[in-house]
């Protein structure tokens, strides 16, 4: 995780610009995106700025055609770069050469899968493929080939396109100064010697020297950031990220004190049974030191017994680690190389741990050993008994408590990934199948003298024509999927320093009915609604823009950037538009039946292959041309917890491991500790005992340690479950069961794995017992 994006030339000195609003103080938004006339004056203004790079990410996908091979598919992951960015960054090129490859608007670099997926097995370059999408439309020659992007970057993208294209091409761009839309993500490389906080400083003043006037009037800072690109992986915490593929830092550190935690337990057990093994080795010990051995050659016998025992240990691990490998890609969702063997860091962990543990596991008991008194042990005696017997306990009982917090840390992530997925959306999107929207038909618009919501009626009524289908809609947006814009909004007549951060999704009328979106207040007015004049917004808009009730919210106008201020239809309740990791959020449904990025049906799930053959046969009549891509909503949604499922499922892992581990020092212990009572077992049982009485005896110690280790373990789990809880808006309440539970799982292990030594020792013949020494 920590090797992302390091592979680039210049990584150390490569940032990525990040952006904050603030207000008096109180940070209104954060974003790793930019204007994109940022990063030009700054590269102009700023000496100690070497290279200047800008990505903008394709929010709608577009077709993808070789018209010569007829393959045509819609791409979402196509990026629009500045010309350098192939030498700012480290891709390398399988055909074609990087300084040129983004020179002309009609150049366009893909990877080498998409190359084997329009072109075959042939090298590409000069070569055609066109691009099907409104004013986006056109021909691009292939220029370059990059070879298969490594899995440790951020930056993961199908094709790359000039930016010169889409910033003379898309009319917000064209029309703009560069300093109102921002959705640019910029990155800068600096000088080795710049000092950074300066070179920030330098970046602020040119914000307030190209749009101060505008921050002044709404009571509003920018404040740029620097990101280092090699922290992107781990360190970002944006709504919003260019990235779909980042980690969490926090999640690498709950894992790491995991792993040592594991890794204790394992030492822990060396411990324990290499120190009751000791009494088994006394006389050798009495052997050797009456022949004139030393304390502290004893000592190193021990230590190198250890050593050597760790060695083969380390060894064996890499084997199950290799072999294991599939297993941990497939839980943590990614490919995980097995090339750490190249990295001298890691070496020297691995020593740093084989040195650690050899020493932690093998000092003690070498020390117990070797401090036998020859005249104690060679003469006949009872069994010698531990000198440290509280020790022993105490390990015990760390190998409990780490056990029960990873039981109940496992059920703690479980319950409250269930508890989203199973959480009251606010809409209904279990039977919704979503659709791309057209893109090929935008070109033909015009020269049929049609429009596009013509065509979307067309497809509506198609599609409603079988029983099945019962709704459709056309928005720009769907639930997961993040939102159209965000940004400024506020009440029409309230001065512009009190406006607050909004969202927009695009919506026709059908939209609330398909998605059962529950009004309370308003509603749809009647008749023909223009574009861009009537909003819907849902409770929390009402509270953060001071409209009063539900009720009076409605007929006031809604000031945004979109459009003119827009009137206030109807008011809905709250609804989770994305992960019930965000807390609610001012949301406005602008009434728009021009924008469908994506058609969402709602259809009866009875007969789910005829219904989307039906809606095949509905899109394809309607926009011919267009290739026919869905997936169902609540999938879609649900992706969304995915690598909250990924790490219960490592912490499950975990769990499960240290149980195992946990049991057999345990089950060893238990017959060690039977096998010095052997006596001790055959006069109870001459003296009347019952077997289900000897059986408390041996095991009832183990059970007070477990007892114990429940009481330590109910500050530990309240305070780390309350902590990691605190990353979702919407979350669970902590109870009583998540020590009650793990504690009986754990006591049912534990008793299923003393019980069966515990019961031999019992059910053995007194008068075999008697007869030991």
């Amino acid at each position: 995780f920590r090797s992302y994006d390091r592979f680039h030339s210049d990584s150390r000195h490569l940032y990525r610009i990040t952006q904050s609003e603030e207000r008096d103080g109180e940070v209104l938004s954060k974003s790793c995106y930019t204007t994109f006339a940022l990063g030009p004056a700054a590269e102009e203004a700023v000496p100690e700025v070497k290279q200047m790079v800008r990505v903008h990410r394709q929010y709608e996908g577009l077709i993808m055609i070789n018209r010569e091979r007829n393959v045509r598919h819609q791409e979402d992951e196509m990026w629009y770069v500045d010309r350098g960015f192939l030498q700012m960054f480290s891709f390398p090129l399988k055909y074609g050469d990087k300084k040129t490859a983004l020179n002309d608007q009609h150049s366009i670099v893909l990877t080498s899968e998409m190359a084997e997926l329009y072109f075959g097995d042939t090298n590409p370059i000069g070569k055609t493929l066109s691009v099907s999408g409104g004013t986006l439309s056109g021909e691009f020659l292939v220029t370059g080939v990059l070879e298969p992007l490594p899995v440790n970057t951020h930056q993961q993208f199908d094709f790359l396109l000039p930016i010169e294209f889409l910033l003379t091409h898309w009319r917000l761009y064209v029309e703009g100064d560069g300093w109102d839309w921002k959705n640019f993500v910029t990155y800068i490389s600096v000088d080795r010697t710049a000092d950074i906080d300066k070179t920030v400083r330098e970046f602020d003043q040119i914000v307030v020297d190209q749009i101060g006037e505008y921050l002044d009037e709404s009571g509003l800072q920018w404040k740029i950031g620097f990101q280092p690109v090699t922290d992107i992986h781990l360190r970002s915490d944006f709504a919003k990220d260019l990235a779909k593929n980042n980690g969490s830092v926090e999640n690498l550190l709950y894992f790491t004190t995991i792993g040592v935690l594991v890794l204790l337990m394992a030492w822990v057990n060396f411990i324990n049974l290499a120190t009751a093994k000791a009494l088994r080795r006394a006389k050798e010990v009495g052997i050797r030191k009456s022949i004139g051995a030393h304390k502290s050659q004893l000592v190193a016998q021990f230590l190198f017994e250890s050593m050597l025992i760790n060695a083969i240990a380390l060894v064996v691990s890499f084997g199950i680690a290799l072999l294991l490998l599939p297993v941990l890609n497939g839980l943590v969702g990614k490919e995980i190389p097995f090339d750490l063997v190249r990295d001298a860091n890691f070496w020297f962990l691995i020593v740093c741990l084989f040195l650690t543990g050899s020493i932690l596991s093998g000092i003690y008991p070498a020390v117990v050993v070797s401090s036998f008194k020859p005249s104690g042990v060679l003469k006949s005696s009872p069994s010698l008994r531990f000198k440290n017997s509280g020790l022993q306990r105490t390990l015990i009982v760390f190998q409990f408590l780490v056990s029960i917090l990873l039981i109940a840390g496992t059920g703690l992530v479980y319950q409250q990934v269930s508890h989203m997925k199973n959480h009251d959306l606010g809409m209904d999107i279990e039977t919704i199948v979503v659709i791309n929207g057209p893109r090929v038909v935008l070109e033909t618009l015009k020269e049929e003298g049609e429009t596009l919501e013509s065509k979307y009626n067309t497809f509506r009524n198609l599609a409603k024509g079988h029983h099945t289908i019962s709704a459709i809609s056309a928005t720009s947006n769907v639930p997961g999927k993040g939102f159209l814009w965000s940004g400024n909004m506020s009440k029409a007549e309230d001065p512009s320093e009190l406006s607050k951060t909004g969202s927009a999704v695009f919506v026709d009328k059908p939209f609330f009915s398909a998605y059962n979106l529950e009004f309370v207040a308003g509603g749809l007015p009647e008749g023909a609604i223009s574009d861009y004049e009537w909003v819907v917004i849902n409770e929390e808009a009402v509270n953060a823009f001071g409209l009063g009730t539900p009720e009076q919210a409605l007929q006031q106008k809604l000031r945004t950037e979109i459009a003119d201020p827009m009137k206030i239809a109807g008011v809905v309740k709250n609804l989770h538009w994305s992960s019930l990791k965000s807390s609610w959020s001012p949301v406005v449904f602008v009434l728009d039946n021009q924008y469908g990025a994506y058609l969402s049906a709602e259809m009866n799930m009875s007969d789910i292959p005829e219904s989307l053959a039906h809606l095949e046969h509905a899109f394809q009549t309607a926009f011919p041309g267009d290739p026919f891509h869905y997936f169902f909503l609540d999938d879609t949604f649900n992706q969304q917890y995915q690598a909250d499922l990924q790490f219960g499922n490592l912490f499950t892992a975990f769990s499960i491991l240290a149980i195992f581990i946990s049991c057999l020092g345990l089950f060893a212990l238990v017959s060690f500790s039977a096998s010095l009572k052997t006596k001790e077992i055959g006069i109870r049982k001459v003296l009347g005992a019952s077997v289900s009485q000897l059986m408390t005896l041996l095991s009832k110690e183990y059970l007070m340690l477990l007892f114990i280790a429940s009481l330590l373990a109910v500050p530990l789990v309240l305070w780390g479950g309350q902590q990691w809880l605190e990353n979702y808006a919407f979350r669970i309440d902590m109870g009583a069961e998540f020590i009650v539970v793990p504690t009986v799982v754990l006591l049912i292990i534990s008793v299923l794995t003393v019980s069966y030594k515990t019961w031999t020792a019992a059910r053995a013949n007194p008068v075999e017992s008697l007869r030991t020494e």
